[in-house]
């Protein structure tokens, strides 16, 4: 493999020798351009134009594809110059970046350019500081001494080594597109497939057209505004417009029979499984003995499946290292164990061979995270999985074992993977598609209680949270990277209630390693200047929390979902002691609401004379995945609603 250096260095003189003669050419000005930003005129810079080209053909006897990908791009605005002058090219081992070319147009007098070359390249790993490491990068193209009216354009080839793996292309960028035009030429014999998906995919036009030995099928799209991201959404490939192409069959000339690629999930199997049929074929007396310890003593399949996978967790650490066909074959049971970490699929891959040891039927097992917004059958290509898992058969059940999450037990799976579908390779050519199952609320659920007295216009309290699920396996692993005072402000983050003035005076962290490691915190606390007394009256707010006052959704524009990333319960209980010499002259009435399958919530406040308390009941019961577009009206009525709530107040009135 190339290094960074070595290959921007190739780079840089290709594109020295193939524009080095542009250098101070003076060109008349392209036609469009004045009246593209006079259209344009409100934008700081705009996508001239967008075209991307694959080209399929035969070389030596066999089929290749290349990408010829060229972006105009032209600056509007003064500002615009030091803002939109860059470039970031993906490419990958898969996806091999060539023939890089840059040049700038700078507006010169009589209505000329002067064309410039660019050779400010770089590459960039956006992993290379994480965990998680791939042969993904940018490369990067910076224009400098950019003005208004100024024309950039990036020209490059990508050479694409795996016809399964052909390059998506998405009509989004962050700044208005004039003109996109994507492009898959093939000669008639190759069979081509394509998935278009999106938000607003009627933009998208789709035409064909036959030459005498090629087929061209082109999408093209005009006057596509600039992205604007939405929060609480897996991934933008839940409402970018995008293309995603793939080849399901060819017949070379004066071949006999075709070759099939992928055109199905039977095919789409066939290509993966190959990457995991001959592992650990080899003895490992080691991984043996460890598993002999193990599951000393245990009687039944579940037994001993839980105890392997609690022994990977606890042994093996999450560190990714993928390139090239790194990111598909897991690496040997054998070297994981020594080398105690892996990537997903190693995790997988040692659970297997560990299980299958102990007797039981395990299985690798593909699987799609909730950032993609595919399935097998509507898109039967590897990119629908970027995640493996183990599968376990007991009583025939499936359980699924995901070996780098460090907390959940056994039986559960991460929120992340929650109504995914599943591919398990049970054999060469045997294989289920299952959907893992959403975790229900009632297992993810959040008792918070505050109990707090009045000292004149100060609260003083202590704070109890109990998590059970998602919440306490997240607060597990964030408090393993969290150490004394980063953990101190972590957890005021968490407790802190009622404004910026809540000090934290004791705290205590509790989480089980065992059973449903559930988790629990208590926290000490003073409030200053929060109660109102205006003459005899005291007015005390006791939603110290405002829990889900952020629900509201914008819908300007919005038509995708807004994701949640479990479903679960909440039960809010605020104690107050009434203070000696008051009595209680109002307290706010119950309100309830709910909105069948989203989300709801009780409000209700009692107050007890005898032992001088006021308590309030908040609950919330979450109870989907997403909120529909459909529904995001009836949605933003209940926040609104919920937020009034919050603004309701006990009134306390001095006895003498």
């Amino acid at each position: 493999m190339r290094s960074s250096m070595n290959y921007i260095t190739r780079l840089y003189k290709a594109a020295a020798l193939g524009i080095v003669a542009l250098a101070g050419t003076t060109v008349a000005r392209a036609e469009g351009f004045d009246s593209l930003a006079v259209r344009y005129k409100n934008e700081n810079a705009v996508v001239a134009n967008y075209t991307h080209k694959i080209v399929i053909a035969m070389e030596d006897g066999k089929l290749v594809a290349t990408s010829y990908v060229d972006k105009q791009k032209l600056i509007i605005s003064d500002v615009a110059a030091g803002i939109y002058n860059v470039d970031y090219l993906f490419h990958s081992d898969f996806n091999e970046l060539e023939d890089l070319q840059a040049t700038a147009s700078l507006p010169g007098a009589k209505g000329t350019y002067r064309k410039v070359p660019c050779y400010n390249f770089a590459d960039v790993n956006p992993d290379k500081d994480n965990v998680f490491y791939d042969d993904s990068r940018y490369a990067v193209v910076s224009y400098s001494g950019l003005v208004k009216n100024a024309v950039t354009e990036t020209k490059y080839t990508l050479e694409h080594s795996d016809l399964n793996l052909l390059p998506i292309f998405s009509f989004e960028e962050n700044i208005p597109v004039a003109k996109a035009c994507f492009e898959v030429e093939a000669p008639k014999y190759v069979n081509l497939a394509f998935v278009v998906k999106g938000v607003d995919t009627t933009m998208i036009r789709r035409t064909v057209e036959e030459k005498s030995n090629t087929v061209i099928y082109r999408f093209t799209a005009v006057n596509v505004p600039a992205y604007k991201e939405f929060s609480n959404v897996p991934s933008v490939w839940y409402y970018f417009p995008h293309v995603i192409p793939y080849i399901t069959s060819y017949t070379l000339p004066n071949a006999k029979k075709p070759v099939t690629l992928i055109a199905n999930t039977d095919d789409l199997y066939k290509y993966m499984y190959k990457h995991v049929r001959n592992l650990n074929m080899q003895d490992d007396t080691t991984l043996d003995k460890i598993v002999a310890d193990v599951t000393k003593g245990d009687v039944t399949q579940k037994q001993k499946a839980e105890h392997i996978y609690q022994w990977v967790q606890q042994n093996m650490h999450y560190i990714a290292f993928e390139q090239g066909l790194e990111g598909f074959v897991p690496r040997e049971a054998s070297v994981v164990l020594k080398r105690k970490y892996g990537d997903c699929k190693d995790m997988s891959n040692i659970l297997v061979a560990m299980c299958h040891k102990a007797g039981l039927e395990a299985y690798h097992t593909w699987i799609g995270t909730r950032e993609r917004a595919y399935t097998y059958e509507e898109t039967p290509l590897p990119i629908v999985a970027n995640h493996m898992i183990c599968a376990v058969k007991i009583d025939g059940n499936w359980i699924f074992m995901d070996g780098t999450h460090p907390l959940i037990p056994f039986g559960h799976n991460p929120d992340g993977i929650q109504g995914k579908e599943a591919m398990i390779a049970i054999g060469e050519k045997d294989y289920k598609i299952v959907t893992i199952p959403e975790t229900p609320a009632d297992e993810n659920t959040t008792y918070d209680s505050t109990a707090m007295k009045l000292e004149d216009t100060k609260l003083t309290g202590t704070v109890q949270q109990s998590y059970k699920g998602y919440e306490a396996w997240d607060l597990g692993v964030h408090m393993m990277y969290q150490k004394d005072k980063d953990r101190e402000k972590a957890i005021k983050a968490i407790t802190e209630r009622g404004s910026n003035k809540y000090v934290q005076t004791k705290y205590d962290v509790q989480a089980k390693e065992t059973g449903n490691k559930d988790a629990t915190i208590t926290s000490d606390f003073t409030l200053d200047d929060y109660v109102q007394h205006v003459g005899k009256q005291c007015f005390v707010n006791m939603n110290l929390k405002h829990t889900f006052d952020d629900k509201h959704i914008n819908t300007a524009d919005r038509k995708v979902a807004s994701f949640n990333d479990y479903k679960q319960n909440i039960r809010e209980v605020v104690v107050l002691d009434i203070p000696k010499g008051y009595k209680v002259a109002h307290v706010p009435p119950a309100a309830k609401a709910n909105v069948n399958g989203l989300w709801g919530y009780n409000i209700a406040y009692k107050v007890d004379n005898k032992n001088r308390k006021i308590t309030l009941v908040k609950e919330y019961h979450v109870n989907t995945l997403a909120v529909t577009p459909q529904q995001f009206a009836e949605n933003n009525k209940m926040v609104a609603e919920l937020k009034d709530q919050y603004k309701e107040s006990v009134l306390l009135t001095a006895i003498n």
